[in-house]
């Protein structure tokens, strides 16, 4: 689907009353979900009296209360309540060659056998790892590894204002890029600007801002305003991992608007990387930036992996152990450690000699042109489309809402809370989505797995009003 297309969709859902679930439907829903999660439920109550709001992971399914899982494998999700899911979540994304991948697996254990999991100084597995993302990523020079994507992020504008001795940060309304204080700021719905940002007092702000998504005059302007960018940082297929699309050619604008104004382009790859493309969003959408970091998906899954990568003389910056001078302080004693790292050399291998992106996309394309046949069949004005193996299903528009417009601005709680029901209603056709709204795909979800889910959405959009 175009991105014309999109947003003139995204426009009217936007503008008109959502469509709702009949009310017996929906009361029937959430009545087998407690019938048939009763395990689930009980180790939600007791986690809220350890775990604050009982759930641990912004991505896991809420409502009306979380599920438990068992184990994975294959590209399924065996409940507490022994129910089998197929999983669209993925863990978020970096699940590309399916739960429990035979080879990789036995890597892993490899190294955690015959070499064990954490030195505390470096393992040849630390450069192989790094050759291998590199090998993909041209535009990285060096890189570093880390442990987590908000750390890549951190570090980026860290490395940034050094390099460029400059302060301001810009990022794109609506884009996600971990938690760190100084990038709590304008999530989820562009224009929400401080919304989400609590606990952080407002000075840690003062020189971050966000742009509106796909307005490269907006940004033009800022540029002129402030004087003193240091970098802007972006995702590549647009926030939220693509539910508010990124207009062609719009990164490509960023790049050419920073290196004329001699500031830096911060590519966040924590969700493109092999997913969209083996070269990552900057490959597929052709752009070169000068920094890009790496979240969850280079180590496919494996706790503690990120990484971070750049040209040369910016990632200089980067400090290497305790030294003077103009560094950018970064540590972590698990970072490059040598589990983390053979599961992502393993992993980018596997990933390429399978063709994983490739058969994941075309499990996505399949999955996204199926949904739109069933929304049309029902004269629902849903939609859906995808970026890879990433897979939007849009019901509420939730993430493009206009903030300035009166009519749209009070509509957030409403549109995000029948995501809720959506997702409840997944659930109750036995799948794991994103939020109700997303769904990651793999090598595999077979063509067989991609009809029993169209069938299990037609099944849904008979219970809409």
């Amino acid at each position: 689907m175009k991105y014309e297309e999109i947003q003139a969709k995204t426009e009217f859902i936007v503008n008109n009353p959502i469509r709702h679930f009949k009310p017996e439907e929906l009361k029937g829903i959430i009545e087998r979900y407690h019938k048939n999660h009763p395990k689930s439920k009980e180790i939600y109550e007791r986690m809220r009296k350890i775990i604050p709001g009982g759930v641990e992971h912004n991505l896991a399914f809420n409502h009306p209360f979380p599920i438990a899982s068992k184990r994975v494998y294959d590209c399924y999700m065996e409940t507490v309540d022994d129910i089998i899911m197929t999983d669209y979540l993925m863990c978020g994304g970096p699940i590309i060659l399916g739960h429990q991948y035979p080879p990789l697996i036995k890597k892993v254990v490899e190294t955690i056998q015959e070499i064990g999991p954490c030195h505390g100084i470096t393992h040849e597995y630390e450069y192989l790892a790094a050759e291998q993302l590199q090998k993909h990523f041209p535009s990285c020079e060096i890189i570093r590894w880390l442990q987590t994507g908000t750390e890549a992020d951190m570090l980026a504008i860290r490395i940034a204002r050094i390099f460029t001795n400059r302060k301001w940060i810009i990022k794109i309304g609506g884009s996600y890029h971990g938690w760190s204080d100084q990038l709590t700021y304008d999530m989820h719905v562009p224009g929400t600007k401080l919304l989400e940002s609590h606990g952080i007092p407002k000075p840690v702000l003062k020189f971050t801002d966000s742009c509106p998504p796909n307005d490269i005059e907006e940004l033009r302007r800022m540029f002129k305003e402030k004087r003193r960018i240091a970098a802007v940082i972006i995702e590549p297929m647009g926030g939220e991992s693509g539910a508010m699309p990124t207009r062609p050619g719009f990164n490509k604008e960023v790049e050419e608007l920073c290196h004329e104004n001699k500031a830096l382009m911060i590519s966040d790859e924590v969700v493109c990387a092999f997913r969209l493309h083996m070269g990552g969003g900057q490959a597929y959408y052709d752009y070169t930036p000068d920094i890009s970091v790496f979240g969850k998906i280079v180590g496919h899954g494996f706790p503690s992996a990120a990484a971070i990568g750049g040209r040369s003389d910016v990632m200089a910056i980067c400090g290497a152990g305790v030294t003077g001078g103009k560094r950018a302080y970064s540590g972590g004693t698990l970072a490059a450690n040598p589990l983390t790292c053979a599961a992502a050399y393993w992993a980018i291998k596997f990933v390429e000699e399978t063709n994983a992106t490739e058969i994941a996309g075309h499990a996505a394309t399949r999955l996204s042109s199926g949904l739109n046949e069933v929304f049309a069949k029902y004269d629902l004005p849903w939609f859906s489309y995808n970026f890879g193996g990433t897979v939007h299903f849009q019901t509420s528009c939730v993430f493009g809402l206009n903030l300035n417009d009166p009519k749209q601005s009070g509509q957030i709680p409403i549109r995000k809370d029948f995501m809720g029901e959506m997702g409840a209603a997944l659930v109750d056709q036995k799948l794991i989505s994103v939020a109700g709204s997303r769904f990651y795909t793999c090598i595999l979800h077979t063509d067989e797995i991609i009809d029993e889910t169209i069938q299990k959405i037609d099944n849904i959009c008979q219970k809409i009003e």
